[in-house]
């Protein structure tokens, strides 16, 4: 595939991602198709099976960049012994 290619599939992930985040502030996961999201993505319904099974791998896999994104912004803490939650507080 080349770049152009990847750019456009990464893109349209991109799309897929933000919408059902976006859906999902006021419907449940069960209540949203993959239509919806389409429909609401403007892409066709082959875009989001080329990219993933079903809904729920969807959502999996927007889980997973978030549970990425929050260690990456812990990993001084974890790795250095640091603790935020003491940063501003007096000591008793």
């Amino acid at each position: 595939m080349n770049t152009k290619n990847n750019k456009r599939k990464r893109e349209s992930m991109q799309k897929i991602e933000q919408v059902l985040i976006e859906v999902l502030q006021t419907k449940e996961l069960t209540q949203i198709s993959v239509s919806d999201i389409c429909k609401k993505a403007n892409l066709n319904r082959s875009t989001f099976y080329a990219n993933y099974v079903d809904i729920y791998e969807l959502a999996d896999t927007i889980r997973e960049k978030l549970e990425a994104r929050v260690a990456e912004l812990y990993k001084d803490e974890i790795t250095q012994g640091f603790n935020s939650n003491k940063i501003g507080r007096a000591h008793v």
